[in-house]
């Protein structure tokens, strides 16, 4: 069956049985002769045919079952497999005080049970980074990426990952024009639980801020549809003089003299107080929004939560650090990471093409100082 030319022995095996699936005479799943069995077939030794093994293997021709043999690939799944058992995770920052780290400790730890690793590729924000993260690390041999945008950019690299049905789960947010597997906290239900928690307080006037537009963010825009939720169940209008979205993009100075987050937050709650100086309480787009608000209001001379009331969104633990004591929504990072994980992994393994689902992980609201009572 060999020649026993000049060609090495595993090579001649090697190409023996990559002949025989081209062509179909081997199967998918499949099973090939084990090392001794190959051996006696071949009259070589097990050493050689661990070696072709091992050649067939690299290069996704079959994959092995610990005490159970080698198996033919499927060619789709063949080609998948040429890649490493290495996830990347493309994220725009993972600093702790963001708890963007927690997204990395849920998808290592699924991952490290599994025999499966985790590489971390931080944007640092940039978006020519970004773009080229997504481009070149498909290429570089990882076998699937989760990916936490930073914005609504690099839509035609997704869409062709989906159709080659590269294995990509995204975090954080979701696009509805891409048809991909998606894993968010349940931002809506977040947005309802503030707002709810300021209205059984007894304020009726309550502003909701963001920075970006609900355009912009499907996290923003669902926390806003909680909120208008919560003050429809509750039998209060949405007061479009309480909403601010987009602040950002309204009130953001000149490249040369960009406007400090309190100075810009203190002209806004001055716009708002203006139209109403009645509010009492404010429904943060996220913790750090929720900060500078506050600082804005001493500002302004006007106490929290003396005089109005704020609740955040995230649960940061950069809080603890600087000791301010604020009524947020608690997001479960930790689990998003582990159940995008999982969601790769499966892609991976199981060739399962990808498709639009949005995962939702549940959010609890978490009551300190920043709210009280209308009436306390």
């Amino acid at each position: 069956m060999l020649d026993r030319s000049n060609k090495p022995l595993y090579e001649q095996i090697y190409e023996y049985y990559k002949e025989q699936i081209k062509t179909g005479q081997l199967k998918p799943e499949d099973r090939l002769p084990t090392e001794m069995e190959m051996a006696e077939l071949f009259n070589v030794s097990r050493i050689t045919t661990r070696r072709a093994l091992d050649e067939m293997q690299r290069d996704g021709l079959i994959y092995r079952k610990k005490g159970l043999g080698s198996f033919v690939l499927p060619l789709d799944k063949a080609e998948r497999e040429k890649g490493s058992n290495i996830v990347a995770m493309i994220i725009p920052s993972d600093s702790a005080t963001g708890r963007r780290i927690d997204y990395i400790r849920g998808a290592t730890e699924y991952l490290d049970k599994k025999g499966w690793f985790l590489t971390v590729h931080n944007t640092d924000d940039d978006e020519d980074r970004e773009r080229r993260f997504l481009q070149e690390l498909p290429q570089s041999g990882v076998s699937g990426i989760i990916y936490y945008p930073s914005g609504r950019d690099n839509f035609d690299i997704l869409y062709s990952m989906y159709l080659e049905n590269f294995p990509i789960v995204m975090i954080d947010k979701y696009f509805q024009s891409i048809p991909l597997n998606y894993v968010v906290s349940d931002n809506f239900d977040g947005g309802y639980q503030a707002t709810e928690h300021l209205i059984e307080l007894g304020h009726r006037k309550i502003v909701y801020i963001a920075n970006p537009s609900i355009e912009e963010s499907s996290s923003v825009r669902d926390r806003f549809f909680g909120y208008c939720k919560a003050l429809y169940d509750h039998g209060l209008d949405v007061d479009y003089d309480l909403v601010a979205l987009g602040v950002f993009n309204e009130m953001v100075g000149d490249s040369n003299n960009p406007l400090d987050p309190i100075d810009m937050f203190t002209e806004k709650m001055t716009q708002l107080l203006d139209k109403n100086r009645d509010i009492t309480g404010i429904v943060a787009e996220n913790d750090y929004v929720a900060i500078w608000i506050k600082k804005a209001l001493h500002r302004l001379g006007i106490g929290v939560p003396r005089d109005i009331s704020i609740v955040g969104f995230d649960n940061v633990e950069m809080l603890e650090r600087i000791d301010i004591s604020l009524t947020t929504i608690d997001q479960d990072f930790q689990e998003i990471g582990r159940k995008a994980a999982k969601l790769v992994l499966n892609q991976i393994e199981n060739h399962m093409h990808t498709k639009y689902e949005i995962y939702q992980v549940p959010v609890k609201l978490v009551v300190r100082n920043s709210t009280r009572g209308i009436e306390d």
